[in-house]
């Protein structure tokens, strides 16, 4: 048996000592019968905003119903608290267990996930954990990656955020949202980016993570920029940005002094950004993760 799964990881993924890959090439949905089912789902945190749903959200959900038009589309939302309150109103919307288990029930065989989230916080890995704990229930589920996943990804945000939104002449200054697990890492690395390309008037700040805000202030006054233009680096620019940047950011910044825009925007408006979202879908349809072991089995034999 051993043999045998090493002859199909070798024959799958030949270059794999090149390029130290974790995935091997595996279409999920090459191989379906007559009597199976594909669907993919756009999961979001979700929002309350109609306008913001109807800029990021149903925008996203438009491209990935367009980039797979041989599947069943359905979407599902993390937040709990959200889903509640539509609910409350009249409108269901799942979370991704209900969801999961409505498919099963449906008959669904091959599923492919696809997260607005950013990075791979909090949101991203509980998610990750649901799917993982409903994989028995169909014969393929894959889950794409978030936004900000490799380098290019990062050096894609950061050009198409610049082109769009960027001012010459003052402070450029994404703000993110800071989660625990990898959230925090993931937003040093595009400062640093930022540093590594020549963008000496782009910062990254975080609300409840690092950098803060005080450390944003500390670099604005060395370098001597007091004009400064704020910047959501968030998917979904909903109350809480309008609350937390618009507001609070914005006044504490003015009471140190600077002047201070604000560029209101969602991510998900853009369609670059869209763009590298649907890259991460297509990508998970075509190859599937090594697991551990695979990746052992196959370093083995060189």
């Amino acid at each position: 048996m051993k043999k045998v799964l090493l002859g199909l990881l070798m024959a799958m993924s030949v270059s794999f000592a090149a390029s130290q890959t974790t995935v091997m090439q595996q279409d999920m949905f090459a191989n379906m019968g007559p009597d199976d089912k594909a669907v993919v789902v756009a999961v979001h945190y979700g929002s309350t905003d109609a306008d913001v749903r109807k800029d990021a959200i149903e925008k996203f959900n438009a491209r990935l119903r367009k980039e797979f038009p041989d599947c069943d589309f359905r979407q599902a939302w993390t937040s709990r608290s959200i889903v509640r309150q539509l609910d409350a109103q009249g409108e269901v919307i799942l979370t991704p267990v209900q969801l999961l288990n409505e498919l099963s029930v449906l008959g669904y065989t091959h599923v492919l996930i696809q997260s607005s989230e950013m990075t791979d916080g909090v949101e991203l890995q509980h998610l990750r954990n649901e799917v993982q704990a409903a994989k028995r229930k169909f014969k393929q589920v894959r889950l794409g990656a978030p936004l900000l996943h490799n380098v290019k990804d990062y050096e894609m945000m950061i050009l198409a955020t610049a082109a769009a939104y960027g001012e010459e002449k003052m402070g450029n200054v994404l703000v993110c949202y800071a989660s625990k697990g990898s959230l925090d890492t993931s937003y040093t690395m595009l400062d640093y980016m930022l540093r590594d390309k020549g963008m000496d008037n782009w910062y990254v700040t975080t609300i409840g993570g690092y950098p803060d805000l005080e450390n944003l202030k500390r670099e604005l006054k060395q370098r001597k920029d007091k004009k400064i233009n704020l910047i959501p680096c968030v998917f979904l620019a909903g109350e809480h940005i309008k609350a937390d940047v618009v507001k609070k950011m914005k006044d504490e910044l003015e009471d140190a002094k600077f002047k201070v825009k604000v560029t209101m925007h969602s991510l998900g408006e853009s369609d670059e950004i869209l763009d590298r979202y649907m890259e991460h879908a297509k990508f998970a349809r075509q190859y599937r993760a090594l697991t551990p072991s695979e990746i052992k089995l196959v370093e083995s034999t060189y």
